[in-house]
């Protein structure tokens, strides 16, 4: 598998950007399937024009090296995080910009604490309709479930476009000093500007696909009416991509089911979010 299906000369160790499919599932909430979502992606991405004409940028021109999926599906929760950290460290040593594509959203547990023995001093911002603060989930903190809530321990957080927790969560807000939420129904833009103000200058973006309103993107595991619509998701990015400098990002979720014809557009369109990180961290 190769991001855009680029030619070899754009896809070598030198390659300045670099996509790592992480094809992990565990212990789903409601829909399963997430495991499946990074061939889709990518597969889809074969078919993305090279440029970007909203920001003006050819990111494929800096190279965008694929990495092979990581074999962790069967290894339990803690392991699979320990697994994803390690590589994490080793590509942040050859690529500047990784978009890792999940899987469920609990990888970015795992991204998170390796990009934390490379350096801690970041903040995090979450798109995500559910806040993801429980304390544990199915016997583990490392369940999706529990993601802002894990990954807050040592970093200021945002997590932008809620619209579904727990009352327990909203008690837990209340009480930390590092998390913050902006629910769908507020002015996000507003909000997400005064609340970078409280973060370090270099953040790691996490996008849980089911912040999307669920009239575009159906094939995730936990759907809910009132999300972002495209122009909207891009035009917080811009925002977050010019105030600060984003170290790496993610992509989590897709639970792509039945045949092409069911998720085709939603592959698509998640792939095309993807190259639009890249062309955001090109241009800005």
């Amino acid at each position: 598998m190769k991001f855009m299906n680029l030619p070899d000369e754009y896809c070598t160790k030198k390659s300045r950007f670099a996509v790592l499919p992480i094809p992990y599932e565990k212990d789903p909430t409601y829909g399963a399937g997430a495991a499946n979502g990074p061939k889709a992606i990518i597969d889809a991405s074969h078919h993305l024009e090279y440029y970007d004409e909203r920001f003006d940028a050819e990111p494929f021109t800096d190279g965008i090296l694929t990495l092979q999926a990581l074999n962790i599906l069967n290894k339990t929760p803690e392991e699979a995080m320990n697994l994803i950290a390690q590589e994490i460290v080793v590509l942040a040593k050859q690529q500047e910009f990784i978009i890792s594509l999940g899987g469920d959203h609990a990888v970015t547990i795992g991204i998170a604490k390796g990009l934390d023995l490379i350096d801690k001093d970041y903040g995090i911002i979450i798109f995500d309709a559910h806040s993801d603060l429980r304390f544990s989930w199915n016997n583990s903190q490392f369940n999706h479930a529990c993601t802002a809530r894990k990954v807050s321990q040592d970093h200021k957080t945002i997590v932008v476009g809620v619209r579904s927790m727990d009352v327990d969560d909203k008690d837990f807000i209340k009480e930390s000093n590092n998390v913050k939420i902006i629910k769908s129904h507020e002015n996000i833009k507003t909000k997400l500007e005064e609340e970078l103000k409280r973060l370090p200058e270099k953040v790691y973006i996490s996008i849980d696909i089911d912040v999307i309103d669920h009239s575009l993107i159906r094939n995730t595991g936990t759907p809910e009416p009132g999300g972002l619509f495209w122009n909207e998701m891009i035009e917080l990015l811009e925002i977050v991509f010019k105030q600060k400098k984003v170290i790496s990002a993610d992509i989590t979720e897709f639970a792509p089911q039945g045949n092409l014809e069911n998720f085709r557009a939603e592959a698509y369109a998640l792939a095309k979010l993807a190259h639009t990180l890249f062309a955001l961290k090109k241009a800005f």
